[in-house]
């Protein structure tokens, strides 16, 4: 006797086989390819968090023997080298009359001589240096073309010059100086921003800990006002925006130096990588010599040359 069986039965068997055995099978999307011959029991590793680009750098350089003002506009700040490797300034801050607060006073921080600058390495984002008055301590950030000066006392108080002077704030170049930069000031602005923007996208991708992330989003919203705050008061800053540049320039580094400090490497400024060597051009693609232009027809003796030869 011939057994048959119903080809829906053994449809249903072969479905409850494929269920039983191993998971072998995986549901194919379609244009989609599947592990490489080998490689299906191996996991791979997760992607590196992104690196924010290299900011722009500033350095001392850019500050030595220019004329800086306050908010561009008020005393006198100016940075020269001292011996080989120092730095030393002549401040000239300005405030109020102890005597009379209505009246503006200036006065020389150094009594006519440099003050020397202590380097403290670098904080926040740039070279940090000291300048130790006695009952004023002053630091300094060199920015690019600036100096952010900022003391604990915000005011120091001179009795014995009756003057009570604030020398916190931006010191950089007057207006009219920057207003026939500021399409160059504003494409430093756009990279500054892009490097903060980028460097925050990074510290997210970093980090798990979500009151570290609330963290990083408050100190996120809390730039902006600072950076309103900071450059409010420079003149012109509407037109040339040369404070909101530099304050942004100086965050971009700060972020970068700290992502790196994250991922355990060390900060290098861009200005200092060394440059790996140009490999020789192959001389297939050097460029052929230009054509050998002809020779010009040979100059025909004008008339007058010839009459003047033959009347000598």
């Amino acid at each position: 006797m011939k057994l048959t069986v119903p080809i829906a039965v053994l449809g249903w068997a072969g479905l409850a086989l494929g269920v039983a055995g191993p998971a072998r099978a995986q549901l194919m999307l379609p244009n989609a390819s599947g592990p490489a011959p080998g490689q299906e029991g191996v996991v791979t590793a997760p992607a590196a968090p992104p690196r924010p680009p290299a900011p722009k750098i500033a350095s001392e350089s850019s500050v030595i023997g220019k004329t800086l003002y306050l908010n561009g506009s008020k005393g006198k700040l100016v940075i020269d080298r001292k011996g080989p490797s120092g730095l030393q300034a002549s401040l000239v801050a300005v405030g109020d009359r102890i005597s009379n607060p209505t009246e503006s006073c200036g006065l020389d921080l150094g009594g006519g001589k440099p003050l020397d600058m202590t380097p403290v390495g670098r904080a926040a984002g740039a070279p940090r240096y000291e300048i130790r008055i006695p009952s004023c301590p002053i630091t300094v950030d060199i920015l690019e073309g600036a100096a952010l000066v900022s003391n604990p006392e915000q005011a120091c108080v001179f009795p014995e010059g009756d003057c009570k002077v604030n020398a916190t704030g931006l010191w950089g170049p007057t207006p009219a100086s920057l207003e026939g930069q500021a399409a160059s000031i504003e494409k430093d602005r756009g990279r500054a921003d892009r490097v903060v923007i980028e460097s925050y996208k990074a510290l997210y991708a970093r980090t798990k800990d979500r009151n570290e992330i609330k963290k990083i989003a408050a100190e996120q919203a809390d730039f902006s006002s600072a950076r309103e705050t900071m450059c409010r008061d420079y003149a012109r800053e509407a037109v040339h925006g040369f404070c909101a540049t530099r304050f942004t320039e100086l965050r971009a580094t700060e972020l970068v130096e700290r992502i790196s400090k994250m991922d355990g490497r060390e900060f290098v400024p861009e200005s200092t990588r060394p440059r790996a060597p140009r490999p020789p051009a192959d001389v297939d693609q050097q460029q052929a010599p230009p054509p050998v232009a002809a020779a010009p027809p040979p100059r025909r003796e004008q008339s007058g040359f010839w009459l003047f030869n033959l009347f000598r």
